[in-house]
């Protein structure tokens, strides 16, 4: 790591961007990072992005920053994760557009040192960190290799050049020196607004940032260690109001999105809502309550009002959207109607991330609602807008309409794991342990990669959508109606997770069917704008092709998939018969290769 200037004294600009930014106000005040200057920022941006737990512990096994580093500033292996991050870092004392290149540039040297260089002629503080990498690599415990330049600057297409070169230089090594290991390379720039966006994403974001005047009849004010909490109740007409100014963005820090209204006695939004509309003067002691997290709150006694800086709800979210999708018809006697809540500001993000589980556990709250506030889930959402007839909640179960109904065009949280899984690999899991996916950072972490796009779960997605539809065909033709082929299909198929296999089966036979090398298979995608509906008719002519020799994969369905040599066995044998007829059946292998696109192709 590199400070340029004076490393004694805090920087003008780390005190100018402390005063304006949130990450680095945090990151000023952080003073078991800085006992490791000058890599206190690059040990920041690994709490951030890799879910460190003792930075100390951490910083001693993987800062290799040292006179004869070869440019290298950080090695970091997490196994849990599944990934190797490579790291060089700049601190700049004053503004400037962007940071030097030549460090970025100087990760090719690192990489270099890390994956190819002799052991014996690898400088001793990096040796370890070499031995580890690549016995990690040989091994295959590593699918992602990471190349950080982190500093707190701009970011500039000049470093993105030079690190680009640094991702052609792992690539290369990678392949010449660990031709097994299938590991997607990828460097990043984290700049200082990617610093702030990732210190926002691992807080619990409150989203609604204004402040908030409450009516309050009183309460009182508990405190703790970084936290501090008042207890009152307040008006539902102001929770109305809320609602129809800011709408879901009240729920950034809570698991669950409001899950709309089925007209049923037993649900329970339904019955807010007759609550708020029958009973409003004992909706307070009915109702369980709401927790909203603030930034900071003020309370004026003498007013009977408490401020709020900022408002999200970290639970309650069911009663707030109830309440807030009210007609204005029913809204008229709910003037006096209060219902009972706690105003929670804390400074500890240990502390914050347990307030948003505990406050979330008093219903069943499942494996992917935990999962849906992370950086990946967020980015899909975002970017599934942009997918036509697409719908994907990452995690977030409910929408922000008020009614309960499965949208055609919604993909499935599971749908969309096991594709992923199954598509790179790992049929067993996609069958076997789904909820493991979810369950797991590194099994979460080796599916729903930090590159992964809409693009690409649309593409795998519908993959497992046009073999699900392929069995179906086969099953409808009567049994005296099949041919010899057909049997053999409708056979296999009535094996569990035979699904999955073939899906795994097809991706590991694609560079044969697409006729080329796809050096990422996280960047296959179709082109253009295609639903999921029409991705899964671009798959089924080659499917055709395939299909009939699925009966190479029955050895590995006899212990549900269980048998990972006996799945690798089948597959092998599957893509050769795909390479075997490549030549007769140009056709409809071409057709599909012309509507998909990979980086590199």
């Amino acid at each position: 790591m590199t400070i340029q200037g004076d490393q004694t004294t805090m920087s003008e600009l780390a005190q100018q961007l402390g005063a304006t930014r949130p990450a680095f106000a945090a990151y000023n005040a952080r003073e078991d990072l800085h006992a490791h200057d000058p890599n206190a920022l690059l040990l920041f941006v690994a709490e951030l992005r890799l879910g460190v737990d003792d930075i100390g512990v951490f910083a001693s096994n993987a800062l290799t920053d040292h006179s004869n580093d070869k440019k290298c500033d950080m090695v970091a292996v997490t196994p849990e994760r599944n990934k190797v991050v490579v790291a060089q870092g700049f601190e700049a004392l004053a503004e400037k557009n962007g940071a030097p290149a030549n460090k970025a540039s100087d990760l090719n040297t690192a990489v270099s040192w890390l994956l190819t260089g002799p052991l014996s002629e690898v400088p001793e503080k990096l040796r370890s960190a070499a031995t580890e990498v690549r016995a990690a690599l040989n091994d295959k415990k590593v699918s992602e290799f990471e190349i950080w330049y982190v500093h707190n600057l701009p970011t500039s297409k000049n470093v993105q050049g030079e690190l680009n070169q640094a991702v052609k230089s792992a690539e290369a090594a990678l392949s010449r020196y660990f031709p097994s290991a299938d590991v997607d390379v990828r460097a990043l720039e984290i700049g200082r607004d990617q610093i702030d966006a990732d210190y926002q994403q691992s807080n619990a974001p409150i989203l609604v940032s204004e402040s908030r005047s409450f009516s309050i009849p009183g309460g009182f004010e508990v405190q703790g260690a970084g936290w501090k909490a008042y207890s009152t109740a307040i008006r539902l007409v102001d929770i109305r109001d809320l609602w129809a100014n800011h709408g879901v963005s009240l729920m950034s820090p809570n698991v669950r999105d409001y899950l709309g209204v089925v007209k049923k006695s037993g649900n329970i939004n339904h019955g807010i809502k007759e609550t708020a509309k029958s009973e409003p003067d004992n909706f307070a002691i009915y109702n369980n309550g709401i927790t909203v997290l603030t930034n900071n709150y003020e309370v004026n006694v003498a007013s009977k009002t408490i401020v709020a800086n900022g408002v999200g709800i970290v639970n309650g979210g069911q009663t707030t959207g109830a309440v807030g999708e009210m007609p204005a018809a029913d809204v008229k006697e709910l003037e006096d109607a209060r219902v009972m809540a706690r105003f929670v500001t804390c400074t500890d993000p240990v502390v914050l991330d347990n307030i948003v589980r505990y406050n979330n556990t008093q219903n069943k709250v499942e494996a992917t609602d935990f999962r849906s506030g992370d950086a990946v889930q967020t980015r899909l959402r975002q970017q599934f807008v942009d997918v036509p007839d697409a719908e994907y909640r990452g995690g977030r179960r409910g929408g922000s309409t008020d009614a309960i109904s499965r949208s055609r065009s919604l993909l499935s949280d599971s749908s969309v794991a096991q594709s992923l899984a199954a598509f790179h690999g790992n049929p067993n899991l996609a069958y076997n342990e789904t909820r493991t996916i979810w369950e797991s950072d590194g099994v979460y972490a080796s599916t729903f990669r930090e590159g992964l796009t809409a693009k690409h779960v649309v593409f795998t997605q519908s993959l497992l959508v046009a073999v699900d539809e392929a069995k179906r065909v086969v099953s409808r033709i009567p049994e005296a109606g099949r041919t010899d082929a057909q049997k053999k299909q409708a056979q296999f198929f009535s094996t569990r997770g035979s699904n999955h296999l073939v899906v795994a089966a097809v991706a590991a036979g694609l560079e044969t069917i697409v006729g080329g090398p796809i050096a990422d298979r996280y960047s296959l995608r179709f082109k253009g704008k295609v639903s999921p509906t029409q991705a899964a008719t671009k798959w089924a002519p080659m499917l055709q092709v395939v299909l009939p020799f699925t009966g190479q994969l029955t050895d590995a369905t006899d212990q549900g998939l269980k048998s990972r040599d006996k799945v690798a066995a089948a597959i092998a044998n599957f893509t050769a018969m795909v390479e075997a007829v490549r030549s007769a059946n140009t056709g409809p292998f071409d057709s599909f290769a012309a509507a998909v696109e990979w980086d590199g192709k």
